[in-house]
């Protein structure tokens, strides 16, 4: 009957809008798990980063001071 067939269509609609809603639920959880990584990613080399600039200024530091001693040292007059 013509009353069925509707009601399968209608059916049908509605489990292939379902289908699909689910697909793009999918999709965009993909995507937002792609830009995740992706943030995580670019925030580790900034970290990888700001770790070498900190190690670096420590040994410029330490140069510094090991300079002003030896300086500081030379500047003292020699005991005879």
């Amino acid at each position: 009957s013509l009353k069925s067939e509707a009601n399968t269509k209608v059916k049908d609609y509605n489990y292939y809008k379902t289908k699909m809603l689910l697909a793009k639920k999918d999709s965009d959880e993909q995507v937002l798990l792609a830009e995740d990584q992706a943030w995580m990613e670019s925030n580790s080399d900034v970290d990888q980063e700001i770790n070498a600039n900190m190690v670096f200024m420590a040994q410029i530091e330490k140069v510094l001071s090991d300079s002003d001693k030896s300086s500081s040292s030379a500047k003292k007059p020699l005991l005879r």
